[in-house]
């Protein structure tokens, strides 16, 4: 059975405003038609949703009921999304396919990471262990489902070459979103001990005065703005994925840069932490 969703003979990806919507002419492309009159099929996903909740309560707490399995489609998420090579993108006809797992170390950053690296395999187990666990409403039908089907409390614009080339995403917000599972780490009550910072803030402005005067956007260490179709700088915020990439990375806790090679505090070095903090530590 084929139901026309759009005339076209090949897949096409493309990003929108939070969306990455997939175009096919037949629903059986992804899913199995009626799956779900099998009883079998039902039980197997009953179970497979008992063991993830025993595994990670949180998990299942922020997923949709029900859930994605894998018996109802086709292909699983990481038959598009992973390759044996170190490719990040992948181009199949109109497709433009962002690679989150290599069996290779990969040749460009995604803005998220690559599962390659251990912290992400580490952080993708603690999470539940399924592309779901975090995007948690994956339906590449839908015109509508947050920023990369991470949910409604996450927005953006994402880059339609997920960051390759000049491109870039535009970040509104996320850290609500971290701090379901890592609470401890978000929240003035969790950041501050007195007059001091104990962990560095998040969701909080970026001064323009100051060490932070002459910031100037960089990918690689984004930050968020309220309105991601006006950017401005003046309304710049830091956010949890200003410092980390959740999908995993080289370096420690997920962090973008290696922490123990900055280089010099000497005011003109933009690497990692510097590049907000020019003037950190000069004089001192």
């Amino acid at each position: 059975m084929k139901i026309l969703v759009i005339a076209a003979a090949l897949i096409a990806i493309f990003s929108t405003r939070g969306t990455a919507q997939l175009m096919t002419e037949c629903c059986g492309d992804c899913h199995v038609i009626h799956a779900w009159e099998d009883e079998t099929e039902r039980e197997r996903a009953a179970e497979r949703a008992a063991k993830s909740a025993a595994e990670s309560a949180a998990a299942i707490a922020r997923r949709p009921t029900g859930g994605l399995y894998a018996s109802i489609l086709e292909e699983a998420c990481e038959a598009c999304h992973a390759d044996a090579n170190s490719h990040t993108l992948s181009k199949a006809g109109l497709n433009t396919v962002p690679i989150v797992k290599n069996g290779k170390e990969p040749e460009v950053f995604l803005a998220g990471g690559n599962f390659y690296y251990s912290s992400g395999q580490l952080h993708l187990e603690k999470a539940g262990g399924t592309c779901t666990s975090c995007h948690r409403d994956v339906r590449h039908h839908a015109t509508s489902s947050g920023y990369r089907f991470l949910g409604s409390d996450v927005e953006g614009i994402g880059d339609p070459q997920y960051e390759h080339g000049e491109g870039h995403n535009i970040y509104k917000s996320g850290d609500q979103y971290c701090s379901a599972c890592h609470g401890n780490f978000c929240g003035t009550e969790n950041q501050r001990a007195g007059e001091g910072w104990i962990r560095h803030p998040t969701n909080t402005p970026l001064p323009m005065e100051g060490q932070y005067e002459t910031y100037v956007y960089r990918k690689d260490i984004p930050v968020g703005y309220p309105d991601p179709s006006s950017p401005d700088r003046a309304n710049a915020h830091v956010m949890c994925i200003s410092c980390h990439r959740p999908h995993g990375t080289p370096n420690p806790y997920l962090l973008r840069w290696d922490y123990k090679a900055l280089g010099p505090r000497d005011g003109k070095n933009d690497n990692g932490c510097f590049a907000c903090h020019r003037q950190k530590g000069k004089g001192a």
